[in-house]
């Protein structure tokens, strides 16, 4: 491809967020996972640029391609780095503080995780649900944001949206390395939410802890009629022979995913 051609390429891209001005649009982000796999010196001028625009939907364009710039989505310029970190003492906008969110996460800027903490109180559910799946959950009890960080996702595993405390709990399942009673019993909280993907998150966590706790909630839901997959893995995990019956009685009618169902099934022989 020549130099003419690629540079008339990502003009058209950067011409379509210009036109589209859209971000539940499909389009909008086809264009920026072009720019961020273009990864060209002229795509990192441009985003710069659109991070200090007075328009804030360029400024979030611009924040979104450095989130995962280059090729495989992994490349950290320092200069994208230095305008995140600029960004995030001063900017007011919710659509730009969102893409700010992915931003930190993503190039894992480990000095800006005490201002995700600051926003896990955010009035807005969308700034919430972000900071539940970006906030970094380091294993090392000696690292400074631990402790606050866990605390953090147990208040947001409380929270009043659904999909806040989806996040939240799927983060105290899979992402926290500790298992200890503040962890067990905020899952097993969660096993009566409201809300059936938290329910689901709570039951696979508790079941990798091998929470006895875990095996009566889970019997309810795989005799109810709405079981997810996730129920069904929790139970091969649990392998207990008290949820076999349940899980036989499945096969009469659930067919998500009938081998996920047989292994579970054995395992609980």
């Amino acid at each position: 491809m020549s130099p003419e051609t690629s540079q008339e390429i990502e003009q058209q891209h950067w011409n379509a967020l210009e036109a589209l001005r859209d971000i539940e649009d499909d389009r909008t982000w086809d264009s920026v996972f072009a720019l961020r796999k273009m990864g060209t010196p002229s795509v990192l001028e441009r985003s710069l640029a659109w991070c200090v625009d007075p328009d804030p939907f360029r400024r979030s364009m611009g924040v979104s391609v450095l989130a995962q710039f280059g090729g495989d989505g992994k490349q950290s310029p320092e200069e994208a780095h230095a305008m995140i970190r600029s960004m995030i003492g001063t900017e007011q906008d919710l659509e730009v503080i969102t893409s700010l969110i992915s931003a930190v996460h993503f190039q894992k800027l480990a000095d800006c995780v005490p201002w995700l903490l600051l926003l896990a109180d955010h009035e807005a559910e969308d700034v919430r649900w972000r900071i539940a799946w970006a906030l970094p959950i380091n294993s090392d009890p000696q690292d400074p944001h631990f402790e606050a960080s866990i605390q953090t996702v147990m208040r947001l595993s409380l929270d009043p949206e659904p999909r806040v405390r989806d996040w939240a709990t799927f983060a105290l399942a899979t992402q926290i390395d500790e298992d200890s009673p503040r962890v067990r019993d905020a899952l097993l909280a969660r096993l009566i939410d409201t809300d059936f993907d938290t329910r689901s998150e709570a039951a696979i966590g508790l079941a990798e802890l091998k929470d006895p706790r875990g095996i009566e909630p889970l019997i309810t839901q795989l005799t109810s009629d709405h079981v997810g997959e996730l129920h069904v893995e929790a139970a091969e995990t649990y392998a207990d022979p008290r949820l076999q019956p349940a899980l036989l009685a499945l096969k009469r009618w659930w067919d998500i995913n009938p081998d996920l169902l047989e292994r579970a099934i054995a395992a609980c022989s």
